[in-house]
């Protein structure tokens, strides 16, 4: 009996049972935002690891949304939400904590000679009532519009809509899945736009200024460069053990330095 009793436990239950020891809880799992999942989560990660021991299990980039939602619904203990949480998500009391600030830069064509746009020429790029780079200081060409998918419940498309567009609806785009993939068609394409967190730059691309100013942390800080947002890891609840370990290690000198890398700390 005591034999059937110990094939039906699984491997690492057995382990623990005759070692006398408890098995190791899971590591902290992320969901959410790319800009935070691919900027930071990574690096803070791995210095994390390396200073408790304690390894993420997972790190997905779905988008602010989604990454909401899988937190909330308890299938991942952290979610990324590059924007304002909304009233509604408020209402679901999450535990939040602003960790940095981010400015969404609008790229163009390295070789683009527009270098400055004011925010209502931006607001009629990406509503499409400006169709032609000549309305705007550039040759007569064709503007292609690139975005992420719009209706994918992504953050910097949600925020820019707000902070830039006054919420008027986009117009017409192409639609790719991920920021760094926009960055890098724009710089494919002389006459492509497209809107991304400043750390997706990538070559072959310029980040143009708008009303005159480039999107830098001095802006961002100074509320200078108006197109910027706030960084946001969320728990369910009250975080505790090793998810509230890695919050407080994101909010220390040594996780604000690796925020500081693409962002504007907040400490």
């Amino acid at each position: 009996m005591l034999r059937s009793a110990f094939q039906r436990l699984a491997l690492p239950t057995l382990l623990a049972v005759l070692s006398g020891t408890s098995l190791m809880a899971a590591g902290p799992t992320y969901e959410g935002s790319t800009t935070i999942g691919e900027n930071i989560i990574p690096q803070a990660a791995k210095a994390f690891e390396a200073k408790t021991g304690v390894k993420f299990e997972r790190i997905g980039n779905l988008g602010s949304g989604k990454g909401f939602q899988a937190v909330m619904a308890g299938q991942v203990s952290l979610g990324g939400v590059s924007r304002a949480l909304t009233p509604a998500e408020k209402k679901q009391n999450p535990h939040f904590e602003v960790i940095g600030h981010d400015a969404i830069a609008v790229f163009v064509n390295a070789k683009n000679p527009v270098k400055n746009l004011t925010l209502e020429q931006v607001k009629g790029i990406f509503t499409g009532r400006i169709t032609n780079w000549k309305d705007v200081g550039g040759a007569s060409a064709p503007i292609n519009v690139i975005t992420e998918f719009k209706a994918g419940g992504r953050a910097t498309i949600a925020a820019f809509k707000e902070l830039a567009l006054g919420n008027a609806e986009y117009g017409p785009s192409k639609e790719v899945d991920k920021p760094h993939w926009c960055v890098r068609a724009v710089g494919a394409d002389p006459n492509a736009i497209t809107h991304a967190s400043f750390a997706f730059n990538e070559p072959g691309t310029a980040a143009v200024s708008v009303n005159s100013v480039l999107p830098s942390m001095k802006a961002v800080q100074s509320n200078a460069y108006v197109i910027s947002r706030p960084l946001i890891l969320v728990a369910k609840g009250a975080p505790t053990g090793d998810v509230k370990r890695f919050l407080d290690f994101v909010l220390s000198p040594e996780g604000q330095q690796i925020v500081k890398r693409n962002f504007l700390p907040v400490k």
